[in-house]
């Protein structure tokens, strides 16, 4: 057994040698992960600045701008919002954006500098000083990695001139705000989500590289961890007193105290990679979370048909309550019927019926949520439904920002399928399965603590990760100095 360990104890030295200072990024760009996230331009901020729809000015039907769009083809979305203080109508064809005036019906060509410069000053009016285009992307930056560069076209880049050092992306094809940056947003983009993903641009572009490092990276440090474990539990003796007697422990000095730390934080350091391993969904492992095209398909349709939107987007609007802006509209179909979907500025979504006598509601009804389930998947019998108000262990959000109430269905099907279907139009947010939801918890649950009651407890939660990163962070940082005396020998 003694030799054993012995091996163990070589192997866990020379991998920890290696990992160490891995470690203690991860750990140190955790803790900044419970503040901070990558830059991004906010949807509340977003619709906030965006300017409110003028009936006066819309003088297309969405049949009509379709037609000036010559797509050949029903679009997959349909939004009527508003551009340098015009209407557009924004077609979305095979991840391609097609915008068409709702004034004039002329075609939006691709965005220039200068008008991507008269659109932020729209925007930013109050917060503009020196404005200038500093640049024109064609390929991802640090900030645009996920960016769809085939549907936004190349993004102009806007500095506001202001104290903060903002920077604005203007997507050439749609004129609309991608992103948006400042000095703070980006050192802890940096110190945070960059760090903890090695999210480094020539990493990231490489996309199988950048995730096979991930994934193996976390393997290796997986094993690391129980080797630690192992010869830490065999080495501690509550019986056997080193030291003349006053220590449960064999060593001394900074390995005293990576012997504890390891005793007290490893496991939850092994659980943070396990499934941090996990997030990166290897060897076909995943949640499932995402509805299947055909379930979408028959609640929605296979595209928005623009012709049946008897009602005009001006007689949708004129019924809105007086003094209620209305920024944005979305055209969608929800069992064979059209509504506009209608963002306000205080960010509340209202439904108008677009085939009959307009007239405003807040969203649709557990009954009529039940049919759509029905035709979601019509050949497996419906087990039980809920009528959720508040978040469930699977639908859930920590910010309060994912919509309620929510119908969840719960199916008869061989993959134990539940939908989520939103009461405020229709849509199917959500899907879970048998395999699945385990994965959820061994993915956020051990790697986020997203367990019921503490993720919904705010400063408990944050205190409790805060907490657990920074004895992770002890850990890994006795190991770089033990590490680093070794490597001194």
């Amino acid at each position: 057994m003694k030799r054993a360990i012995t091996l163990l104890t070589v192997v866990h030295r020379y991998l920890g040698l290696v990992f160490c200072l891995i470690f203690v990024i991860w750990f140190a760009s955790g803790i900044v992960m419970v503040y901070a996230r990558m830059p991004e331009y906010g949807a509340a901020e977003r619709l906030a600045r965006l300017a409110p729809l003028d009936p006066r000015s819309i003088h297309l039907t969405p049949a009509q701008a379709l037609e000036h769009a010559q797509l050949g083809g029903a679009p997959s979305r349909i939004q009527l919002s508003t551009l340098k203080g015009r209407p557009v109508y924004r077609f979305l064809v095979q991840d391609e954006w097609v915008s068409v005036f709702g004034d004039d019906g002329a075609l939006l060509e691709p965005i220039s500098a200068q008008q991507a410069l008269e659109i932020v000053g729209d925007a930013f009016a109050r917060e503009r000083r020196d404005m200038r285009v500093i640049k024109t992307i064609r390929d991802p930056d640090q900030w645009t990695i996920e960016t769809p560069f085939p549907s936004t076209g190349p993004l102009h880049v806007v500095a506001l001139g202001d104290a903060g050092a903002t920077e604005l992306y203007v997507a050439s094809n749609t004129g609309e705000i991608a992103l948006k940056t400042d000095r703070a947003s980006r050192f802890w983009g940096y110190a945070g989500p960059v760090m903890h993903w090695f999210y480094f641009r020539p990493l990231r572009v490489r996309g199988p590289l950048w995730a096979n490092l991930i994934v193996y990276g976390a393997l290796v440090g997986c094993v690391l961890c129980l080797l630690g474990l192992t010869i830490g539990a065999y080495r501690y003796s509550l019986q056997r007193r080193y030291h003349h007697g006053t220590s449960a422990t064999p060593y001394a000095g900074w390995l005293k105290w990576h012997h504890y730390a390891g005793l007290i934080f490893g496991v939850i350091t092994f659980t943070w990679l396990f499934s941090g391993m996990l997030s990166m969904e290897p060897w076909g492992i995943s949640e499932e979370a995402a509805p299947e095209p055909e379930q979408v398909t028959a609640i929605r349709g296979s595209g928005v048909d623009a012709a049946r939107f008897a009602v005009t987007p001006q007689q949708a609007l004129a019924v809105m309550q007086a003094g209620r802006s209305v920024k944005e509209l979305d055209l969608i179909q929800f069992l064979d019927s059209p509504f506009y979907r209608m963002q306000g500025a205080d960010g509340a979504v209202r439904l108008v019926a677009a085939d009959r006598e307009p007239a405003v509601r807040s969203g649709f009804s557990e009954a009529e949520l039940l049919v759509a389930a029905r035709g979601a998947m019509p050949g497996d019998a419906i087990q039980e439904t809920a009528w959720l108000t508040t978040y469930d262990s699977y639908y859930y959000d920590r910010a309060s920002e994912r919509p309620l109430p929510v119908l969840r269905v719960k199916y008869a099907d061989a993959s134990g399928t539940w939908l989520y279907l939103a009461a405020r139009d229709g849509a199917v947010l959500q899907r879970e399965t048998a395999h699945g939801r385990p994965i959820r918890w061994l993915y956020r649950g051990l790697h986020s603590l997203d367990f019921p009651g503490l993720y919904q407890a705010g400063r408990l939660w944050d205190v409790t990760v805060v907490t657990l990163c920074a004895g992770g962070l002890l850990l890994s940082m006795t190991s770089v100095i033990v590490g680093w005396r070794l490597l001194r020998k």
